[in-house]
């Protein structure tokens, strides 16, 4: 993470002008209100703008009008008061995005141009389409900007295993997404997210709404296996049906309840049906309400995430504030968050034997399971969305010295 070097900086009353460059689609309902797609990027960058010294941030992220017959939206909208989306030009996946890049540069290039200009900080969050044209805008402008580096598009792409045409395209979009990543991380000032410093949208009201001490699980009970997310190839969820079909072959009474939607979701469904579990997966879909979604997950015994592609995977942490053991493949930071094995139990991405060791042994071991869901839930309570927030700002303040920060109380 580089800092940039100046002179004491000149101390000023006003809230900092923040713009903000994210990639993840919203739509415009009739109303003229904007709400997200799935993503929940933007309930932090609420929170960082509430807790900073800023005035309601630019959001520039592409938007695209809900049609006659689309359905309403499922999440709420973004907050007005801490956000102002600046829509750019909507699109359909990177690849699409690539198809016709020159006419989607030509309309939001003004746009992000208008949105950087007069602003104090500029946040890019990559990888992104409209990574490059932000940062050539702030250069332009002489405003500085940070990269906040969500993940890796290759890792996706190649946890997919697409093939054909398809998959050409889709990696080449991805090698080039990560490629203008890796100028922007040269070129600036750049946080890469961990363990420690990541999105996060976790409300402490929901982790004080999961109790502190559950009862000891019986061994002849029933178990109900949660996984949650975006129901996509690289999320390795046929490898945790394989594992519970294993286990159910061995008379281990499991379930699975799915939360999420997602375009692999007929393939997995043909999937649990081929190992046999039809009658023993629930598929709930996208749950847009945080508090319908955290006490669903309440009613699972045990959370698992097999991705074989991840950052830092904000679905474990919820989990975790849920209340829910986990077992999580080493993918990305996820063995930053589960402590290297003190959180939660870790196994290698594709091990589909090692999933079915590890569900088996949080079954079995009761002591250890509760230690480990005792420190899950209270590092979770140290990283909710106003805590991460706060840690940004903080790391702001001593990368961008230069900026007039008010003084810290």
């Amino acid at each position: 993470m580089a800092a940039v070097a100046s002179s004491p900086p000149a101390r000023s009353a006003r809230p900092l002008r923040l713009a903000i460059l994210d990639d993840n689609p919203f739509v415009r309902a009739a109303d003229g209100t904007v709400h997200p797609r799935a993503a929940t990027f933007h309930r932090f960058a609420e929170a960082v703008v509430r807790v900073g010294p800023f005035q309601p941030a630019r959001y520039m992220v592409p938007v695209r009008d809900l049609g006659v017959d689309d359905p309403p939206p499922a999440l709420p909208a973004i907050d007005a008061l801490r956000l102002s989306v600046v829509p750019t030009a909507p699109f359909d996946g990177a690849a699409g995005y690539l198809r016709a890049a020159p006419l989607y540069y030509r309309r939001n290039r003004p746009i992000v141009q208008a949105a950087v200009s007069g602003s104090d900080l500029v946040w890019i969050k990559a990888p992104a389409s409209n990574a490059l044209l932000t940062a050539r805008a702030s250069r332009r402008a002489g405003v500085p900007r940070f990269t906040y580096i969500a993940g890796s598009a290759r890792s996706v792409v190649g946890a997919q295993a697409r093939t054909g045409i398809g998959g050409v395209a889709a990696g080449a979009a991805a090698a080039l997404y990560d490629g203008v990543t890796a100028w922007l991380a040269r070129s600036g000032p750049t946080l890469s997210i961990d363990g420690e410093l990541f999105t996060s949208v976790l409300d402490p009201d929901e982790i004080a709404r999961t109790p502190a001490a559950v009862p000891a699980k019986r061994p002849d009970e029933p178990w109900r296996i949660v996984w949650a997310g975006r129901l996509a190839g690289e999320k390795g969820v046929p490898d945790m049906l394989a594992a519970v079909a294993g286990l159910r072959g061995r008379g281990r009474d499991i379930s699975v309840l799915m939360i999420g939607d997602g375009p692999a979701a007929g393939t997995l469904r043909e999937d649990a049906a081929r190992y046999g579990l039809a009658h023993h997966v629930e598929w709930a879909g996208y749950i847009g309400e945080p508090s319908e979604y955290m006490a669903l997950m309440r009613t699972g015994d045990l959370f698992v995430l097999p991705s074989r592609a991840e950052g830092v995977p904000k679905v474990l942490v919820e989990a975790m504030a849920a209340g829910l053991p986990v077992v999580a493949t080493r993918s990305g930071r996820t063995a930053d968050v589960c402590g290297d094995g003190a959180r939660g139990l870790l196994v290698e991405p594709g091990d589909i034997e090692g999933l079915d060791r590890a569900i088996a042994l949080s079954m079995d071991d009761p002591r250890g399971r509760l230690a480990r869901r005792t420190r899950a839930l209270a590092w979770a309570g140290d990283h909710t969305a106003e805590a991460q927030a706060l840690r940004l700002v903080h790391w702001l303040r001593g990368s961008f010295p230069q900026l007039p920060w008010p003084r810290l109380p």
